[in-house]
């Protein structure tokens, strides 16, 4: 409780010397709490681990590729190109060897939690300075800063940084507000009080500026939708929340009506449909489909949830066609502001790696210093960036493909596909696991167009430990009562 705590609630706060110096800061204090706790975990992991080895229930498939993910960051350590960067990480950021090994220990760490035994006290504690971020980046963007150091930059949001390290934070707590928020009894205290948290994050999802958070909010009511049509008092609870979404993005156009003249970002597109009194349009849609829901309900007419499933399927899969030709139509070196020509290069530099290269990787954190060493790369850089640096490749994956190779790829795209996919078996014995599922969705989501970051990865990888847990119990039946 303590770690998970300090990691919600310093880590978002620190920072030394303003915008400039935020990353470098944060990943420090990040690397040097993390290590204390780690020194004091390190003996009872190891008696867990070789308890599991005798305790054949706890063989799963999430544990296989937790391992394979700490394996082949070894082994793409052990091969790079430059190893101190891949084990301390590139300066401002430091996602190489050491902070990945911590976050993938700390996820052991919490699979052996129990989610349900988190106090209430606790739970407000953890999402206490998350919601104050929401507060903060909303007013940061009506140029409200309240904290002196923020006024520095127009681009700094609340204490943590750029857009897309908002952004990465708003893919975990929003949707961990979500799910809370749908996992409460209707009209409880606890289901008015995550009302509050969730609409402050989606309007601060919404102001901050980056389109890329509409894939935050498809992730998350998309999945929930998925969730929800397979039972009638789910799909009440999934109308409360798109209700929910309808009122924060009308709370974002009230705003904007009144106090868009101090709003500090460019136009973009979740402004402009919040602006076009959408919110409304989705509030009454919410409502109405509610009501008819409860008056099916009072007539007795069966639910038909076959037919539900089937017509949600079709409508995702015409949706997804859409937006990938949507992508492939509109896809250039200017796609997602600059991303296009960021992929494309990454891309390149992938495929003329030695096939060894393309097995293990150049080493976490790499990229940018194996650019610098080839001469190809480095006058490309030049030209393209402008001597700027690129550490990543705006897309985790393709970045995990460079880094660790195509067995770091494997091994991370299957710890995410087969954590959800248990969490969506045990979601019935186990209603906790919606709430780790629609962040873990959200984050996985997001990060094919954004990249790893202190801000946001350690969490991710915290509910993934909670979620193993959480499948652990649902298959050995253990169940027990709990709000």
């Amino acid at each position: 409780m303590l770690y998970i705590i300090l990691m919600c609630s310093i880590l978002p706060l620190y920072m030394k010397s303003g915008y400039y110096k935020l990353g470098e800061a944060k990943a420090l204090c990040y690397i040097a709490v993390s290590l204390c706790f780690f020194v004091l975990y390190l003996p009872r992991s190891i008696k867990q681990i070789r308890k599991n080895k005798a305790d054949n229930t706890y063989g799963r498939i999430q544990l296989i590729f937790l391992m394979g993910n700490i394996a082949s960051a070894l082994v793409s350590l052990l091969f790079s190109m430059d190893k101190k960067t891949a084990f301390w990480g590139f300066e401002g950021w430091r996602c190489g060897f050491l902070t990945f090994l911590l976050m993938l220990f700390f996820c052991f760490v919490f699979s052996q939690a129990d989610i349900r035994d988190i106090p209430k006290a606790a739970v407000y504690a953890i999402l206490f300075v998350p919601a104050t971020e929401f507060f903060l980046g909303i007013l940061g963007r009506l140029g409200v800063n309240p904290i002196s150091s923020l006024a520095t930059d127009s681009g700094f949001l609340a204490t943590i940084g750029n857009i897309n390290w908002y952004s990465g934070l708003l893919s975990i707590f929003v949707p961990v507000g979500i799910g809370l928020m749908y996992t409460r009894r209707v009209f409880s205290k606890e289901f008015y009080l995550c009302g509050v948290y969730v609409v402050l994050g989606e309007a601060a999802l919404f102001l901050q500026g980056s389109e890329g958070a509409a894939l935050i909010i498809l992730a998350s009511y998309i999945l929930l939708l998925f969730i929800s049509v397979a039972d009638r008092e789910k799909l009440k609870n999934f109308m409360i929340q798109l209700f929910v979404l309808g009122f924060s993005m009308t709370v974002v156009g009230i705003i904007m009506t009144v106090w868009g003249t101090r709003y500090t970002y460019d136009d973009n597109l979740l402004v402009r449909i919040c602006r076009m009194n959408i919110g409304i349009i989705i509030m009454a849609a919410a409502f109405f489909a509610y009501r008819l829901i409860r008056l099916f309900e009072e007539i007795k007419v069966s639910y038909k949830r076959k037919l539900l499933q089937r017509i949600f399927m079709a409508a995702a899969g015409v949706f997804l066609v859409s937006c990938f030709v949507t992508f492939i139509l509109r896809f250039d070196d200017d796609f997602g502001n600059g991303r296009g020509i960021i992929w494309r290069i990454c891309a390149d530099i992938f495929m003329n790696f030695s096939p060894w290269q393309q097995v293990v990787g150049v080493g976490q954190d790499c990229l940018y210093s194996y650019a610098l060493k080839d001469p190809v790369w480095s006058s490309s850089f030049e030209n393209v960036f402008s001597g700027e640096m690129l550490t990543n490749a705006h897309c985790e994956l393709l970045t995990t493909l460079i880094e660790r190779g195509l067995i770091g790829a494997i091994v991370y795209i299957g710890l995410f596909v087969s954590t959800i996919t248990g969490l969506f078996k045990a979601k019935e014995k186990e209603p906790a696991a919606i709430i780790c599922m629609l962040p873990i969705v959200s984050y996985f989501v997001f990060s094919q167009i954004s990249f790893s970051q202190i801000m946001s990865t350690p969490y991710v990888y915290i509910l993934i430990g909670l979620s193993m847990g959480i499948i652990k119990r649902a298959d050995l039946g253990q169940r027990r009562n709990y709000d």
